[in-house]
Order: structure tokens, then C-alpha cells, then sequence
């Protein structure tokens, strides 16, 4: 059972591979980032290993801790998009205690598993400072290594039911996302937090030592115990990794099984009609697709998190400046927090790129009806144009009131106004070419093409070029602005008609393209592969 669902998982993925040729550069690029974290972990740890052997187990014991909170907080985020998920033998002749091994072993086989792997053989390094201590590191490779996967599995069953739920999925999705947006404002706050401790040193050792007696670092608290001379205390801490491992064994066969006998099925939300600016747009195809992308815009949980991300995008970096005194007049930075909404113009030409891609197999309706190319890029651009240009109006006001130069509004919108608009353009061509790749609607929204592949990736090298190029003036004029406020409308009116031809530009060309390759972007949007 184990051979066969291990050569069943790699089958899928090759599988996988062979369908969509995207999925392979998105493998190589995804496995080159993971080989370059694998090469600084080892840096580091040989590093600290000569200079400072206590600091390196601290780091171990952290570090290692984060490794197993990362798979059982993960699994939250994939779960959802799980190959080898218990409802697909719920119609087998298995049992929950045959499945399990094979299911562990296939979770820990994974590229995921694979590079936790290196990462625990690397830990080595830290612990060969004593010799015990590395017979027992690499007694607790495989034991580590068991926490992570029998974690994930024991996480994600017990809150399979809640989140087949529609509104659950959406709400992990969010809050997901926020994190990581704000993962760099947090970043600072936990740093400003380290520095009123004072000693840095003397909180990092408690932290270690705290959770090296818990179920995370437990098992990395082990060796650590050893190198620090305390045998009686590494013997508790494996005793109760041990117990983790045992517990967590029995917790997912338990929910395993009862996932056999009655799977979980996915729910979805309530349709509502719509609103009034819906009705408010013209009856032609434009308006209808302007319309339908409104309603995305509110419903699409995906399409949601791109609205706040536009609104936080800005209130994040205007944070991050003044949490690190760079508002200072004395350094000047302060009207520049006037240009900061204009880095939405990155998120526009994104948002039109991956329009399509969120349409999956729905683009089909497109296709049959006869839709024309430019009707559906106008209808896009026109529909997210609702919806961007007063945030991006409203974002302006407020960075110009922050900084104290309402002075700098006319340059603010200008710069904002004109590369959102460029950019959209960009992504409305782009986006005809490379459509990009979403999970189709009800899968896990961080499952495969949750960030739209490597095609996301070109086209944001295409498209950000170009905006630079052709909004230059705009944002030089807005620069300029600074010093001398009157070239503020100058970039304004820059933006506004520079940006005006680049969404005609983009809709027209997006749409010839279009429309000699419909089946094409049918099939690779909708694909599943």
C-alpha cells in the first residue's frame, strides 16, 4: 500500500508536468529558490558552527520549530487541494490503518517533504559540535520529519468539516494573504519589540528553551539538551516527541477513518443579484462583461483580497516609512509618501492579467456567444476601472493630507491615475497571451496556479517596462512636482492622457489576439492540470 500510494502521488505529478509545460518552469524556479534557502541554512549553521556553537543550537531549536508550525499551519491552505484526499477511497475496500502509512510516507515524499528532508540533514552541521549529540540529530531526522506530516494530516482533518464550508475557505484565504502582505510591517514590529527587550541574546535562549519542552521543538530540544550537558533533560524531551508522534499516529487514523465512512463534502455560497451600478451600465457586451466583473469583484474571494490588497498595499509601505522615521523632513521622504498609491499601478496590471484565468472554464460562454476580443477587454478594463479609480482617488487624498501637501494632489493623481491606467492597459494585451492560471472555482485558492504560474511572472516582465516607459512622464513630472507644485497638473494631464492610450492600445491589440486564439485560451485557463 505505501509503494502504491507514493508512485501514485508522482505519477499525478507527472502527469501534471506533461499536460501543462508552465507547471514545469514553475517546478525548476520554485526548486532553484528552495536550493538557494537550502544554501544559506548551510552558510549560517557552518558559520555560527565555528563562531558561535551556543547561538547555533538556539537557532536550531527556533528554527526547527517554525519548520514544523509552517506544515501544520500550511495544511490549512492546501488541505483543500490534497491528491490523495480520504474521500477519493471512500468507495475502496480500505481501511483507515492500511491507508495511513501510505499517506504519511506519500506526504513525506512530496517536493515539499524532499526539502524539509534536506533541511533537517543540514541541521547536522549544528549538532556535530558534540558527538552524542549528532547520533541523536540524525536519530530525530526521521522523527522530525513524522511531527511535520502527522501534524498537517491531524490539523487539517479536524477542521476538514469547517472548512469545506464556503465562508471558512474564504475567510482562511483572507486572512492568509494579510499576513503575508503584512508580513514586512510585522517583521518590524517584532524587531522594535526585540530591541525594547534589550538583551536579544539572553530572549532568543529563553524562547529556545521554552519551546524546546512542547510538542514543536520538542524532539530539536533533544540534542540541544546534550551539547548543553543535561542527559536527564534530552531523555524528556525525545520521551515526549515520541508521545507527539504516537498521539498524533492515533489522532489520524481516528479522523481517517471516519472520513472513509463519511467524506466530506464541499459547500458553496448564496448567488445574490445585482447591484445597482450593475443595472446602471449599458446593455451591450461591454456593459454585460463590466457588470459580471463587478460581481466577481464582490463575490470571488480571490478578487476580494485583490480590492484590499490595493487599499493595504499603500497603508503598508506609508507604515513600514514611518515606523523606520523616514517621514523626517529633515531626510526629505515626507511629500514622496504622496507617490506611494502609484505602486498600485503593479497590482492593476496583475488584476487585468489574471482576469481571464479567474473566468476559468466560464470563458467558454465567451467563445460561443461570439464575443469579440476587445469587447471583453473593454468590459474588464471598465469594470475594474469602477472599482480602482476611486480607491486610487481616495488613497491619493489621504497621502497627501498624511504628508501635510494637499499641494501635491494634482502630481499624487497624476503618477497614480496615469501608471494604474498603463499598467491595466499592459495588462489587458499581456493578459491575451499569457492568461496566467487560477484554481477553478470552489478548489483550494492556494492550491496549483494559485499565483498564477510562471506565465504571471513574464508577464509582469513585460508589463512592468512597459509602464515605467510610458508613464514616465506622469511620475517625473510628479517627482518634479515636489519642489515645484504647479508641474502637478502637468503630470496629471500626462497621466490621464498618456493612460487613456494605453487602455485603448491594450484593449484593441488584447482583443486581435484574442480573437484568433480563443480555444487556445479556453484550454489553458479551464485545464486542471
Amino acid at each position: 500500500m505505501v509503494a502504491l500510494l507514493v508512485g501514485l502521488r508522482w505519477r499525478q505529478l507527472g502527469h501534471q508536468l506533461t499536460r501543462n509545460p508552465w507547471m514545469i518552469v514553475t517546478l525548476v524556479v520554485t526548486g532553484l529558490m528552495a536550493l538557494g534557502f537550502l544554501a544559506l541554512l548551510a552558510v549560517g549553521l557552518f558559520a555560527m558552527r565555528a563562531a558561535a556553537p551556543g547561538t547555533a543550537v538556539t537557532v536550531l531549536v527556533l528554527t526547527g520549530a517554525v519548520i514544523v508550525a509552517g506544515w501544520w499551519i500550511g495544511s490549512l491552505l492546501v488541505s483543500g487541494d490534497d491528491a490523495l484526499a480520504p474521500e477519493r477511497f471512500a468507495l475502496l475496500p480500505v481501511t483507515a490503518r492500511r491507508l495511513l502509512p501510505g499517506l504519511v510516507v506519500a506526504g513525506a515524499t512530496t517536493i515539499g517533504g524532499i526539502g524539509t528532508t534536506l533541511a533537517l540533514l543540514l541541521m547536522l552541521l549544528g549538532w556535530s559540535v558534540n558527538p552524542l549529540a549528532l547520533a541523536v540529530g540524525v536519530l530525530i531526522v526521521p522523527l522530525a520529519l513524522a511531527t511535520c506530516v502527522l501534524g498537517a494530516r491531524v490539523i487539517s482533518g479536524l477542521l476538514a468539516g469547517w472548512l469545506a464550508r464556503r465562508r471558512s475557505r474564504d475567510l482562511v484565504m483572507t486572512i492568509g494573504v494579510l499576513l503575508a502582505a503584512c508580513s514586512g510591517l510585522l517583521i518590524n514590529l517584532g524587531l522594535a519589540a526585540v530591541r525594547e527587550m534589550g538583551d536579544i541574546g539572553f530572549a532568543f535562549t529563553g524562547a529556545a528553551e521554552i519551546v524546546a519542552w512542547t510538542p514543536l521543538g520538542a524532539v530539536f530540544g533533544a540534542p540541544a539538551s546534550i551539547i548543553a550537558g543535561d542527559i536527564g533533560a534530552a531523555g524528556l524531551r525525545l520521551l515526549i516527541a515520541l508521545a507527539t508522534i504516537v498521539a498524533l499516529w492515533f489522532a489520524a487514523q481516528a479522523l481517517l477513518a471516519a472520513r472513509l465512512v463519511a467524506p466530506i463534502q464541499s459547500g458553496g455560497g448564496r448567488v445574490r443579484s445585482g447591484g445597482i451600478v450593475d443595472r446602471m451600465l449599458p446593455t451591450t457586451p461591454v456593459g454585460a462583461i463590466a457588470a459580471r466583473t463587478l460581481r466577481y469583484f464582490r463575490r470571488d474571494p480571490r478578487q476580494v483580497i485583490n480590492v484590499v490588497m490595493m487599499m493595504l498595499l499603500p497603508a503598508i509601505l506609508i507604515g513600514v516609512v514611518f515606523m523606520n522615521g523616514l517621514q523626517d523632513e529633515s531626510i526629505g521622504f515626507g511629500p514622496l509618501i504622496t507617490l506611494v498609491p502609484a505602486i498600485d499601478a503593479l497590482l492593476a496590471g496583475t488584476i487585468i492579467q489574471m482576469a481571464t484565468a479567474y473566468d476559468n472554464d466560464a470563458v467558454a460562454l465567451h467563445v460561443l456567444t461570439g464575443v469579440r476580443g476587445s469587447a471583453d477587454r473593454y468590459g474588464r478594463l471598465l469594470g475594474f476601472a469602477i472599482i480602482a479609480v476611486p480607491l486610487l482617488i481616495v488613497l491619493c487624498v489621504a497621502s497627501c493630507v498624511l504628508a501635510g501637501r494637499l499641494d501635491l494632489l494634482p502630481g499624487s493623481l497624476g503618477a497614480a491615475l496615469g501608471l494604474g491606467a498603463i499598467s491595466a492597459g499592459a495588462g489587458a494585451w499581456t493578459g491575451s497571451f499569457l492568461p496566467g492560471r487560477a484554481p477553478a472555482p470552489e478548489a483550494n485558492p492556494f492550491g496549483r496556479g494559485s499565483s498564477g504560474g510562471v506565465q504571471s511572472f513574464v508577464a509582469m516582465a513585460i508589463m512592468s517596462p512597459v509602464t515605467l516607459i510610458l508613464g514616465a512622464p506622469a511620475l517625473g513630472f510628479a517627482i518634479a512636482a515636489i519642489w515645484v507644485p504647479a508641474l502637478g497638473w502637468v503630470s496629471l494631464a500626462c497621466g490621464l492622457v498618456i493612460g487613456a492610450g494605453a487602455v485603448w492600445a491594450g484593449a484593441v491589440l488584447g482583443g486581435r489576439v484574442l480573437d484568433a486564439r480563443w480555444p487556445k485560451v479556453l484550454a489553458e485557463v479551464s485545464s486542471e492540470a
